[in-house]
């Protein structure tokens, strides 16, 4: 019987342990790979918590839960769900209310175009964006707020719009504004770069921007969401075809 010489079996032998070695540093890699997986899916779920349980909420809502309080418009529209009742929102405040996402958020007419002045505003609200068409004027009147943002940091509204993804076209949004009530009905929305700035551009009616970050968790673009002005209070028609100021543009989208 042949017997292998010494250094093939050595050779073999060598073989065998590097294959083992491998074999046991793909289980350990695996194995690192998993909890570090396991402990990353759940710290973004304790940040990404306010926004998780919003929408867990909305999709879990009944369709019955309408508010069948909304305020009469000028338009044949079907009432969306909400569990908001505009009925009992105060007027003499500036304040969106967007029935279908259940919004209602004061609104924050901003003086700078500083982008650590919008974001320290919208702790507070959703901001205007200075120098944009004011409610029921011709021009773009552009609004942003969070999507989402950190859940221990200060402000309550940094979810505010984490539910505008869902708005389609002809969703209501009813801005209260100096007493009056006007309401927009939706057209479409986009996502766009933070560097395309001329979504801000004004226009030559009286519409409405709406602008938050996506994805969400994220501020690598921009959703924004076009309506038209459907409905107004009573006023002056040399009130409303006032045409507002060009706004300062800034080189960039806010976040």
């Amino acid at each position: 019987m042949n017997q292998e010489h010494p250094h093939v079996v050595k050779i073999r032998s060598n073989t065998r342990k590097r294959r083992g070695r491998f074999a046991y540093s793909l289980v350990e890699s695996a194995k690192f790979l998993g909890i570090f997986t396991f402990f990353l899916a759940i710290s973004g779920v304790i940040i990404m918590w306010p926004v998780i349980y919003t929408k867990l909420s909305y999709f879990a809502s009944p369709e019955s839960a309408v508010n069948t309080a909304l305020p009469a418009t000028t338009v044949n529209d079907v009432v969306p769900k909400t569990t908001t009742n505009i009925a009992n929102i105060s007027t003499s405040d500036s304040r969106i209310v967007i029935p279908k996402i259940n919004v209602e958020a004061p609104i924050i007419f901003m003086e700078s175009t500083k982008n650590p002045d919008i974001l320290e505003a919208i702790k507070n609200g959703v901001a205007h964006l200075a120098g944009t068409a004011m409610p029921g004027r011709i021009g773009n009147m552009f609004i942003t707020g969070h999507s989402s943002y950190y859940w221990w940091s200060d402000g309550k509204y940094n979810q505010i719009f984490a539910l505008l993804p869902q708005l389609k076209a002809n969703d209501l949004i009813y801005v209260y504004y100096k007493g009056g009530e006007y309401t927009y009905k939706i057209t479409d929305s986009i996502v766009v770069r933070p560097t395309q700035i001329e979504v801000m551009d004004q226009t030559l009616s009286p519409t409405m921007s709406l602008m938050t970050c996506v994805p969400i968790g994220t501020n690598l673009k921009r959703l924004i969401v076009h309506a038209d002005l459907v409905s107004t209070p009573p006023t002056s028609l040399s009130k409303i075809y006032e045409l507002s100021d060009i706004p300062k543009i800034p080189n960039i989208l806010p976040l």
